[in-house]
C-alpha cells in the first residue's frame, strides 16, 4: 500500500519475520488466561496451551529476523556475514532490537522453569510481567525507529493501536484486577485437614456477594497479607452457587504458598477474582464419566455440589484415584452425595488398606474400559482433571473404547503439553496458525 519496492527475497523475509513477531508480542498479553471471555469460551487449558506455543513462536520469529538479513551473505562470504551479524548487534541504530531479543530470551526460558523448585513464583510472576512489558516497549521503538515499512502511516497506526490494546491489558491485570479483588470482604472461616497436606478451606463472603460460578470453575486468591496481582494462585472451586456466601475449596501443599495453608488464622482477609474457566457439567443430560486424580476431585466436588442442588438424575460415574486410601479426601460427601444423585464412585488406589474393596491401582485402561462398561460411548461426556500422566492415560483410554474426542474434556494444573493423542492434536490445532504466517511471510517475501 506505501509503493515501496520490494528488496531481495531473503531481506524481505527477514522484514515479514519482524511484523510478524511484533504483532505476536502484542497479542500476547491478551492470551494470558486472566481474561473470562476469552478462556472462558475455549478453556484455560487451550488459551495457556496457544500462549506458550506462541512464545516459542515469536522467539523463533525474532531470531530468525537479523539472520535472514545476512543469509545471502553467508553464502558467499562466511565470514563477512559474521561481521555484518555482529555490526547489527552492536548498532547503536539498532540497539533498542537486541536489547527486546534479550529480554524475550530470559522472559520465555524463565518460562520454561517456571516449575522448577529454585525458581519462586512470586518472583517469576513479577519478573515475566515486567520482563514483557519492557520487551513490548524496546520493540515498539525499534520497529517505529528503524522499520522501513512502519514509516509508513498505516503501519505506524496499526502498530499504536496494538501497543494500546496492549497497554489496556496490563492496566487491567495490574491495576483493575487487583482492585476488584478486594472489593468484596472475603475472608477465612475454617481450615480442616482432610488428608496428609491436603486442606479443606472454607471462605466467607458478603451475604450480597456478586460472585456468580458453576460447578468447577476456579478463582485466583491472595491470602492477606500478601497482595495481587504477584501473589494470587488459581484453586477450584470444590462447592456449589447454592452454598453462598461460602466458598469450599481442596488444597493440596505442593509449593510455598500452599506449605503455610495449615496455618491459616480464622478471620484472615482474602482476595479473589473469579470466577474463571470452562471446566463444568455440559447441559445435555447425557451421561457423565468424571475422572480424578488427588486433589483433582476438588473441580468435581463443585460439578457435584451443584448438581445435587438443582436436581440432575443423569447418570454419573466417578473415578477417584490416589496414592493410598488416605488420600481420599471428601470421600465422606462424595458418599452422602450419592443418596441425592444417580452417582457410582470407583476408587482406584495404588497402596491398598488390608480388607480393602477399592479397585487396585495405578489407573489403567482396564480400570476405564470397566468404568464405561453398560455405558454408550458415544454419547457420554468425559472429564478429567488431575497429574498430566495420569490424564494421558485416562484421555488416550476413552479414545480407545469409542468415545468421541469432542466429548472429552479435562483441565490441567501445570498447564504444559502432554504426550496424550489429545495433547498432540491441540498441539497440531495450535500450530496450525503458525503454519499459516509462515506460508504469508513466504508469499510476502517472494512478491
Amino acid at each position: 500500500m506505501g509503493g515501496i519496492a520490494p528488496a531481495s527475497p531473503l531481506t524481505e523475509f527477514g522484514t515479514a519475520l519482524g511484523l510478524t513477531a511484533t504483532a505476536l508480542l502484542f497479542l500476547q498479553f491478551l492470551s494470558s488466561g486472566r481474561y473470562e471471555s476469552i478462556s472462558g469460551q475455549v478453556g484455560v487449558d487451550r488459551t495457556m496451551g496457544f500462549h506458550r506455543i506462541a512464545a516459542f513462536a515469536l522467539l523463533g520469529f525474532v531470531v530468525l529476523h537479523p539472520l535472514s538479513y545476512m543469509a545471502e551473505t553467508f553464502f558467499i562470504d562466511p565470514a563477512a556475514a559474521l561481521d555484518r551479524l555482529w555490526g547489527m548487534l552492536s548498532s547503536n541504530r539498532l540497539r533498542t532490537g537486541f536489547l527486546a531479543l534479550v529480554g524475550l530470551m530470559v522472559v520465555v526460558g524463565f518460562a520454561t522453569m517456571r516449575s522448577s523448585p529454585f525458581i519462586r513464583y512470586e518472583f517469576w510472576r513479577v519478573s515475566h510481567g515486567t520482563l514483557a512489558i519492557l520487551v513490548a516497549g524496546l520493540t515498539l521503538h525499534h520497529v517505529l525507529a528503524v522499520g522501513t515499512y512502519s514509516a509508513e502511516y498505516p503501519l505506524r497506526l496499526v502498530w499504536f493501536i496494538f501497543a494500546f490494546a496492549a497497554a489496556v491489558a496490563i492496566f487491567l491485570v495490574y491495576v483493575v484486577r487487583p482492585w476488584r479483588m478486594w472489593r468484596e470482604d472475603w475472608r477465612v472461616d475454617r481450615v480442616t485437614p482432610l488428608s496428609k497436606g491436603v486442606w479443606e478451606i472454607i471462605l466467607r463472603g458478603p451475604d450480597a456477594t456478586r460472585l456468580r460460578f458453576k460447578g468447577g470453575q476456579f478463582v485466583w486468591m491472595t491470602l492477606s497479607p500478601h497482595r495481587p496481582p504477584f501473589h494470587d494462585h488459581p484453586f477450584s472451586i470444590a462447592s456449589a452457587a447454592t452454598n453462598l456466601p461460602r466458598l469450599r475449596f481442596v488444597i493440596q501443599e505442593a509449593g510455598d504458598c500452599t506449605s503455610g495453608f495449615g496455618k491459616i488464622e480464622p478471620g484472615t482477609r482474602v482476595a479473589i477474582d473469579g470466577p474463571h474457566g470452562s471446566f463444568v457439567l455440559p447441559a445435555a443430560e447425557a451421561p457423565v464419566v468424571m475422572i480424578a486424580g488427588g486433589v483433582g476431585i476438588a473441580p468435581f466436588l463443585g460439578m457435584l455440589e451443584e448438581a445435587a442442588a438443582l436436581g440432575d438424575r443423569r447418570p454419573i460415574r466417578l473415578v477417584y484415584a490416589v496414592h493410598k486410601s488416605n488420600g481420599l479426601a471428601s470421600l465422606k460427601r462424595l458418599r452422602e452425595l450419592q443418596s441425592e444423585l444417580d452417582l457410582i464412585i470407583y476408587c482406584v488406589v495404588e497402596e491398598q488398606n488390608p480388607g480393602s474393596d477399592n479397585l487396585i491401582g495405578p489407573l489403567g485402561r482396564h480400570h476405564i474400559s470397566h468404568i464405561l462398561d453398560g455405558l454408550q460411548t458415544e454419547k457420554l461426556t468425559a472429564l478429567a482433571c488431575g497429574p498430566a500422566g495420569m490424564m494421558e492415560i485416562a484421555t488416550d483410554a476413552l479414545l480407545a473404547a469409542g468415545v468421541p474426542s469432542k466429548s472429552i474434556h479435562y483441565e490441567r494444573f501445570d498447564y504444559a503439553a502432554g504426550k496424550g493423542r489429545l495433547d498432540n492434536a491441540r498441539r497440531r490445532e495450535a500450530l496450525f496458525p503458525f503454519l499459516m504466517l509462515a506460508v504469508a511471510m513466504i508469499a510476502f517475501s517472494l512478491r
